[in-house]
């Protein structure tokens, strides 16, 4: 474990930054977006789509709209975060902002072309819940020990924000499910479709603004 002036260093090297301003920014945007999605799937239900480009566009969950692509950016921007943060930090600390960078690139590459969709057509929705709750329920207590191991002043409140995240997108997938296993109406379906995909926006947001944070400063003592 990193102890002593190496933790003191560490520590010392955290710089809070205030998120409020660009986090409600890309809130409104994120909000305007989804919404519009919404609004767009509703009119649809009550037979009066707008044209095939602004449907497909704005659609909640199909690849390349831009609900879909909102979220993808904030798991770019997470990875892009993490390895800065590596880059201005020493092992073993540099390392876990490593795994953290890795975790978020491969978050935004299975948004961008819906793996989870993809991965339920072909192995079954129950199937791919329990591989989502197994990597949560393992993966994130060792990135948190991993943190604590290494005195990574981030390891707590980006590991909570991941779990908030993951609780969300496997949660309101439930949702979905129940939704549309009671067999009910378009406008249902379209409420509870928006409650998934923003949810799980909102929640990827939240891990964004977490990492900025406790993004180590550019210049750290000793450099």
């Amino acid at each position: 474990m990193v102890n002593g002036d190496g933790s003191r260093s560490s520590l010392a090297a955290v710089r809070l930054r205030p998120t409020a301003g660009w986090m409600l920014g890309l809130a409104a945007l994120g909000g305007l977006v989804f919404t519009v999605g919404l609004v767009v799937r509703l009119r649809c239900a009550a037979g009066r789509c707008p044209t095939p480009q602004i449907r497909e566009l704005f659609d909640l969950d199909a690849i390349g709209s831009l609900p879909r692509l909102f979220t993808t950016g904030l798991f770019l921007a997470v990875a892009v975060l993490s390895a800065r943060a590596a880059a201005r930090s020493d092992p073993p600390v540099r390392w876990w902002w490593v795994l953290v960078a890795v975790g978020g690139g491969v978050l935004a590459a299975a948004k961008v072309v819906s793996l989870h969709s993809a991965a339920e057509q072909l192995d079954g929705r129950w199937l791919t819940l329990v591989g989502g709750l197994g990597l949560t329920l393992v993966g994130l207590p060792l990135l948190w020990w991993a943190g604590r191991w290494w005195s990574v002043p981030a390891a707590g409140a980006v590991t909570f924000a991941l779990v908030v995240y993951a609780a969300a997108a496997l949660g309101l997938d439930q949702v979905t499910l129940l939704v549309g296993l009671a067999r009910s109406g378009p406008v249902a379906r379209a409420f509870a479709t928006y409650l998934e995909e923003g949810g799980e926006a909102g929640t990827a947001l939240l891990l964004l603004a977490a990492m900025a944070r406790w993004l180590p400063p550019s210049s750290r003592r000793g450099a």
